[in-house]
C-alpha cells in the first residue's frame, strides 16, 4: 500500500473512506464471533446466562453499526493509518471509542428496551477492539517499512526560486509521521521582473539540482512522483513547456496559488502539506480504489507463496541440480515512477549471459530498445521449460510481498531498456509494475514494441479493481498455453 499519494486532506478522507468499510465489516464480525464465542465462554464460566434469542435485540444489533461508525469518525480513528500514529496514541482513541461505544449500547438498549447479554457485549468489545488494534498496528507499521525502504517514500520535486512560502511548505512535509523526499528544486529564469529572491534565515536548506529548463531531463533521469511550481514559476501560461513535460510522462504537477485566487483556480483545486495547489493529473485515480488494490496485493502474495511453496522448492532443487548456483536472477529494473528495485526471477541462463547479450544484438526480434530473442543460445534446457510455463516469473510474489511490484500492471524494463524510453512512452511508469498486464495477455513478444506501450498506457487511462481480475483470470490460459513465452 502507498499511504498520502498526495498528502493533503483529500487522500487522508479516500484512505478513512476505505478503512470505514472495512471497519464496517468488522464490526458486523465482530457481532457474528460474539454470538458464536458465548457459548463457548459459557463452558468454561458455567455461571454465566444463555445468549437471549436474536430477535429480542435485533434493533439495538441494526442500531450499532451506525452508532460505531459515527464514533470511529468522532475520535479520528479511521484515519489512524494516514496520520500514522504511534502505539500510545492509537491506544488511546481505540479506548475512547469503546468507552462511549459501551455507553452507547448501554443507552439505546435502554431506549429499545432490547435485552442483550453483558458477556455477548463484553466478547463485541473485546473483539472490536483487538482486531482494530491488531489491523492498524500491521498497517502503520507496513507504511513505515515502505516509506523506510524508498518505496512508499513520495519523491517531491520544487519548481521557483526558495521563499519563504517554499520553505513553510518544506517544514510542514518533514514534520509528517511519513516525510516525502525533496529532490530539490529547480530554478526560474531571472528577469528584471523576476529578480533573485532571498530566502528567509531559517528555512530548511533545499539543494538546488538545476534550472526550469532542466526539467524534462530530470524526469527521464530520476524517479519524482510530483513536481510543485511556486512563484514565479506558478502560473501554468509562463511554464507550458514544463507543464507539458510533466504531462508526457505522467507526472503530477501542483501549482501553489494565493487563497484568494482559489475561486478562479482550474482544473483542480487541492491542499498539500497545508498548503493551497491547482493541480494537473494525467488519468487521475481513485485513491481509496489504489489504496485497496496496492492493500490486497502482499496479502494475495503471501497466499500464493504458500500455495505454490511446493512448486518453488521443486524448481529451487531442479535448477541446483541441474544449473547449479545462484537459483535466482536478480536484476534491477525500473519500477514505479523510475525508482529501482531488484527484481527476482528463477535463472534460466547459463553462467555469463549477461555479458553475452551485446553479441547477440543483431539477431533482437523486438523492436525499440527491448531486447527479445525466440531461440535464444544462452537459455538452458530447464530454462526454456521455465519459461515456456511462465515458472521463472514464480519469485516475483516476493517482490509483491516487498510492495515494489503488483500482481497487475505493466511489465518492468531493464534500467538499461527504460532509460531509452522518452516521450509519452515513460507514463508507463506511473503505476506500480505488475507480474501480468495487458500486453502479457496479448500475445507478450508477439507484440510490436509501440502496441506494447499503447497496452500499457490504455491499462493506465482505463485502469479498475475489474480490469485487475479481467488481466488475472485471462493470465490462466495464456500461460497454461504458453502464448508469446520466450
Amino acid at each position: 500500500m502507498r499511504p498520502d499519494r498526495h498528502p493533503g486532506g483529500s487522500d487522508q478522507s479516500a484512505l478513512g473512506k476505505l478503512q470505514l468499510g472495512l471497519d464496517a465489516a468488522v464490526i458486523v464480525g465482530s457481532m457474528l464471533l460474539a454470538a458464536y464465542l458465548q457459548p463457548e465462554l459459557r463452558r468454561v464460566l458455567p455461571g454465566l446466562r444463555s445468549a437471549v434469542d436474536f430477535r429480542e435485540h435485533a434493533l439495538l444489533v441494526y442500531l450499532s453499526l451506525p452508532l460505531w461508525l459515527v464514533l470511529i469518525v468522532t475520535f479520528r480513528v479511521h484515519i489512524a493509518v494516514a496520520q500514522g500514529l504511534g502505539q500510545a496514541e492509537l491506544l488511546v482513541r481505540l479506548i475512547k471509542l469503546h468507552v462511549v461505544g459501551l455507553a452507547g449500547i448501554a443507552l439505546l438498549s435502554f431506549f429499545t428496551q432490547s435485552i442483550i447479554n453483558r458477556s455477548l457485549v463484553a466478547l463485541f468489545l473485546g473483539c472490536t477492539f483487538l482486531t482494530m488494534y491488531v489491523q492498524r498496528s500491521l498497517l502503520i507499521a507496513w507504511a513505515r517499512f515502505q516509506h523506510k525502504t524508498g518505496v512508499g517514500q513520495e519523491r517531491v520535486l520544487l519548481v521557483g526560486q526558495p521563499s519563504r512560502r517554499m520553505a513553510e511548505l518544506v517544514r510542514a512535509a518533514l514534520a509528517r509521521p511519513n516525510p516525502p523526499h525533496i529532490v530539490g528544486y529547480l530554478e526560474p529564469q531571472l528577469t528584471a521582473a523576476n529578480p533573485l529572491s532571498v530566502p528567509p534565515a531559517d528555512a530548511p536548506a533545499i539543494p538546488r539540482v538545476g534550472s526550469v529548463r532542466e526539467l524534462p531531463r530530470l524526469l527521464h533521469e530520476q524517479p519524482v512522483d510530483h513536481v510543485l511550481f511556486f512563484p514565479p514559476a506558478h502560473r501554468p501560461e509562463t511554464v507550458r513547456d514544463e507543464l507539458i513535460a510533466c504531462e508526457e510522462v505522467g507526472v503530477t504537477a501542483s501549482f501553489s496559488v494565493d487563497l484568494v485566487q482559489l475561486a478562479e483556480a482550474t482544473p483542480r483545486v487541492t491542499s498539500h502539506y497545508e498548503h493551497p495547489f491547482v493541480t494537473f493529473e494525467v488519468a487521475p485515480k481513485r485513491v481509496d480504489a489504489l489504496a485497496l488494490k496496492y492493500g490486497l496485493d502482499p496479502v494475495f502474495a503471501l497466499l500464493l507463496i504458500v500455495l505454490l511453496s511446493p512448486v518453488l522448492l521443486t524448481i529451487t532443487l531442479a535448477i541446483w541440480l541441474r544449473m547449479s548456483r545462484p537459483i535466482f536472477f536478480v536484476q534491477e529494473r525500473a519500477g514505479l515512477h523510475g525508482r529501482p528495485f531488484r527484481m527476482l526471477k528463477f535463472r534460466t541462463m547459463r553462467h555469463g549471459a549477461e555479458r553475452e547479450q551485446q553479441s547477440l544484438h543483431e539477431d533482437n526480434e523486438m523492436s525499440g530498445p527491448v531486447f527479445k530473442l525466440r531461440d535464444d543460445p544462452r537459455v538452458t534446457p530447464l530454462g526454456r521449460f521455465l519459461r515456456k510455463s511462465s515458472f521463472d516469473e514464480l519469485p516475483q510474489l516476493f517482490n509483491v510481498l516487498g510492495g515494489s511490484m503488483s500482481l497487475v500492471g505493466p511489465r518492468p524494463l531493464p534500467l538499461s531498456e527504460q532509460a531509452a524510453i522518452r516521450g509519452w512512452q515513460r507514463r508507463r511508469l506511473t503505476m506500480k509494475p505488475g507480474m501480468t498486464c495487458l500486453w502479457q495477455v496479448s500475445g507478450r513478444s508477439d507484440t510490436d514494441f509501440v502496441d506494447w506501450m499503447l497496452l500499457d498506457l490504455k491499462y493506465i487511462q482505463d485502469w479498475s479493481l475489474w480490469l485487475d481480475l479481467i488481466v488475472l483470470l485471462k493470465t490462466v490460459p495464456v500461460v497454461l498455453r504458453g502464448r508469446g513465452a520466450r
